[in-house]
């Protein structure tokens, strides 16, 4: 984490990056683990301000501004009556109002001041990028900023996990914090979950501007696939015999091919990182074929008729969500960028380029 103000600001500008190309996901959950995930993380992605205001909100009105365009809200959240901040209100947004909760209930407002946080993301909502974790993150490390608390960058990423699976009661993997508070290229090892040994693998500078030239990440849409996941748990957990054994086997594939993913990238090629996607993608498949949604099945046969050298289903995968391709070059990239975005109007290509960490910056001392 850089630019960490001192003893709290009045105006926090906070730029946390998402991640792509997750080899190992699945392994990083309660069900799944222990495991091992390579993640990138690639911005530019979400954006948190967080102001203090002058005055308090009128009668009956909460304390805490929530901007967010991307999912069409503007409203005030507050402490309830009768449990304080453990339980928010008014529960529109519950990922974003416990984030919030879990700051204030601990570093209350100074009196006579409330605040106004505004959310913005360059990537869509639902896109199977971990962008809810790097909200979280973000919108903790920019209400510590204000209120003069300091976290280390995995403090924050412990802390921002725990509001998603103790607070709000969501299903969430961890490596999704981890990339957005640590940035870069990661390698998580996962075990007892949600205990979270972190290496950041050094990349060097041709690398990194390689693989910002080669990326192409398009999203398909909102990524619901509750009733897979449901199917994956069930496989682990509710069964014996066949079906646990090969939903086990395909966790041990994902973990497996994790340190050959950071492998590839810290020794410089991508190509053979790109070769390891696609072995991941195989891997997801065998856990569960509807991982591998229509949308991501249609886009890897364009890729594939375009050259690429490789592919990954980004997050969970399922229905909806988005895929990274590893397109020969520049030129390539750009090309497929453009065959993508015609395939369907409901398909966005974002420009997405390799991120460092969690960003706080003190506008307004």
């Amino acid at each position: 984490m850089t630019g960490e103000p001192g003893d709290g600001a009045r105006r926090v500008v906070v730029r946390a990056p998402v991640r792509v190309g997750d080899v190992g996901g699945w392994t990083d959950t309660w069900f799944g683990s222990p495991g091992v995930v390579c993640h990138l993380a690639v911005g530019p992605a979400v954006v948190v301000e967080a102001a203090f205001v002058d005055g308090v909100a009128g009668p009956g009105l909460g304390p805490v501004r929530i901007v967010a365009p991307l999912l069409f809200e503007d409203y005030r959240a507050g402490p309830s009556p009768d449990r304080g901040w453990r339980w928010p209100v008014p529960g529109r947004q519950p990922l974003l109002e416990h984030a919030v909760a879990s700051v204030l209930e601990d570093v209350p407002l100074p009196a006579g001041r409330s605040v106004e946080l505004h959310i913005t993301s360059a990537v869509p909502a639902g896109a199977s990028l971990g962008t809810s974790g790097s909200v979280v993150v973000a919108v903790l490390a920019a209400l510590d900023a204000l209120v003069g608390r300091r976290r280390s960058a995995a403090e924050l990423a412990t802390a921002a996990h725990a509001v998603e699976t103790d607070r709000a009661r969501r299903e969430s993997g961890v490596q999704d914090q981890w990339a957005a508070a640590l940035g870069g290229c990661g390698l998580l090892a996962i075990g007892p979950y949600p205990d979270v040994r972190h290496r950041s693998v050094a990349l060097a500078d041709d690398t990194v501007a390689e693989l910002g030239e080669r990326l192409v990440t398009v999203v398909f849409g909102p990524h619901d696939s509750s009733a897979v996941h449901a199917q994956v748990i069930d496989a682990m957990v509710g069964y014996g015999g066949p079906t646990h054994d090969a939903a086990r086997s395909a966790l041990g594939r994902l973990s497996a091919l994790a340190p050959e993913a950071a492998a590839a990238l810290e020794g410089g090629s991508v190509d053979d990182w790109a070769r390891v996607l696609t072995a991941a993608t195989d891997a997801q498949g065998a856990l569960h074929p509807d991982l591998v949604g229509a949308a991501h099945a249609a886009a890897i046969d364009v890729a594939r008729s375009a050259g690429a050298n490789g592919w990954k289903v980004n997050g969970a995968g399922g229905e909806g969500g988005s895929l990274t391709v590893v397109a020969p070059d520049a030129a390539a990239a750009a090309d497929l960028s453009v065959r993508l975005a015609h395939v369907s109007p409901a398909w966005q290509v974002v420009d997405l380029r390799p991120a460092g960490p969690l960003e706080v910056l003190a506008v307004t001392p």
